[in-house]
């Protein structure tokens, strides 16, 4: 009998998952079919699901293929904007070392720090020449998905036509497939104004020998980079070469970010709302289980004020204690801080009004440096 019942539980249940699977995909199909933005009956559906289950399913939303993108273009950006950064900080740390009065890099022994410098400095070009090659092709991938008016006219404005963008893409070819072109430190000393530089340089005859060896393997670019380093000078300073590109770059991908904003792609302003409002929908019923669990199953809850400064800056923690302790105007003040994405229900801020109202009422302000162990 035990066994049979054990086997009639077995049946029970896979017959439950195969009607939650089918149910499922009746949903999908409906999202499939569903022009965006979807009927608000069936976001709602779809939010309530699992969020493994509800990923899957907006997979077949109108505005899923754009977000995919735009996701991995944005991601593709910040790393360029952090390589950049890097190189930078790498060249100005390197200048700051080298022009100081007790510098050891010229001095016998030296060598190990210059030579880390110099390996830090390669190991960053390296870096921002591949996140500026992989930014064009992703930034590519989502005009061929959503074609922008006037992206190659904005794309020629922002860049200009100096050859300075086809440089840097040609420096990743160069250094990915051809020739690890080295960087080398210049220093220069102005002793009638009394200022010192120091910089990484690339020597414009050794990457015009690299164009001319390998001439057909830096494609349609070839002649705007040739263009580029014919008018550069001896000694191409990095460092003027990637602020120059951070700041045409930067312009030319505010320009995008702003079009991909665009309330007219409603597709993807839907998707995106979608997504919120499920991350929202979980933290919403999480912090439900957790104070409805403080409240009725705990004798004394938990102290929140022990725990704020895990939350809230040391500045806005003094805003919140110019306020009558664990009164209700203290406990908005509290949320308006944390809750950036107003994710907040009426039953969840009562069910906080109570958590503060059972706290201690000791004036003691929390110090913005407790460590706020969770509880």
């Amino acid at each position: 009998m035990q066994k049979f019942a054990l086997e009639q539980i077995d049946e029970i249940w896979r017959r439950q998952q195969q009607r939650e699977a089918e149910r499922r995909e009746r949903i999908r199909v409906a999202v499939a079919e569903s022009a965006a933005p979807l009927p608000e009956e069936l976001a709602e559906v779809v939010i309530r699901l699992n969020d493994t289950h509800t990923r899957a399913i907006l997979r077949e939303h109108k505005g899923f293929a754009l977000a995919e993108r735009r996701d991995s273009y944005r991601t593709s950006l910040s790393i360029l904007e952090q390589c950049i950064q890097d190189l930078l900080v790498a060249i100005d740390c390197f200048e700051t070392a080298a022009l100081s009065d007790d510098s050891g890099y010229f001095s016998p022994g030296g060598e190990n720090d210059s030579g880390r410098t110099e390996r830090r400095i390669q190991k960053e070009l390296f870096a921002t020449a591949n996140a500026a090659a992989s930014l064009v092709d992703h930034a590519r991938r989502v005009h061929k998905l959503h074609p922008m008016l006037d992206y190659e006219t904005t794309r020629i404005a922002c860049f200009g036509a100096d050859g300075l963008h086809e440089f840097v893409i040609g420096l990743r070819v160069a250094l990915h497939h051809l020739h690890a072109v080295t960087a080398g430190w210049n220093i220069v000393r102005s002793f009638s104004e009394g200022t010192s530089t120091a910089t990484f340089v690339i020597c414009k005859a050794l990457l015009l020998r690299v164009l001319d060896a390998y001439a057909d393997r830096f494609g349609s670019g070839r002649k705007a980079m040739q263009t580029y380093i014919d008018a550069s000078p001896e000694q191409i300073d990095l460092r003027n070469v990637f602020l120059d590109y951070r700041a045409r770059a930067m312009r030319f991908h505010g320009w995008m970010s702003n079009e991909l904003g665009s309330d007219a792609l409603v597709a993807l302003r839907d998707y995106d709302a979608l997504i919120r409002r499920k991350i929202n929908a979980d933290k919403l019923m999480f912090w439900k289980a957790m104070m409805g669990n403080w409240l009725r199953n705990w004798k004394t809850p938990p102290d929140p004020h022990k725990h704020l400064a895990r939350y809230l800056t040391p500045t806005q923690l003094e805003e919140v204690y110019r306020l009558p302790r664990n009164s209700k105007e203290q406990v908005d003040l509290v949320i308006k801080y944390v809750d950036r994405e107003n994710a907040i229900d009426d039953d969840l801020r009562n069910q906080a009004y109570e958590l503060f109202a059972r706290s201690p009422t000791v004036d003691d302000v929390p110090s913005a440096s407790c460590d706020g162990n969770a509880p």
